[in-house]
């Protein structure tokens, strides 16, 4: 299998905390990001929940918003509305 080259620039900071963390999990950076690229391609998606880092930033109705666009996107079997009219009558009744 040929081989082609990723790079990317992050903070210093970050490169070490990284490198630190995954060692103490037994691999090195390099494995992790590969393992990252394998599972978002066998998943067809980011592996994992992207969450802020400071939840308290943001205000109660913006959590409860992003809750809810977790909840809808994992939904089985969404709803589905004929028109834009009929998805704002359901949503204001």
């Amino acid at each position: 299998m040929a081989t082609a080259v990723l790079q990317t620039r992050v903070d210093s900071a970050l490169k070490k905390q990284a490198d630190s963390f995954f060692a103490s999990l037994g691999m090195d950076t390099t494995t992790a990001i590969r393992l990252f690229l394998k599972q978002a391609i066998n998943q067809n998606r980011i592996p994992f929940d992207i969450v802020p880092p400071q939840q308290e930033e943001f205000s109660a109705e913006t959590m409860a918003a992003m809750e809810e666009a977790r909840n809808v996107s994992r939904d089985k079997k969404p709803r589905s509305f004929s028109s834009a009219k009929d998805l704002l009558e359901d949503c204001f009744n």
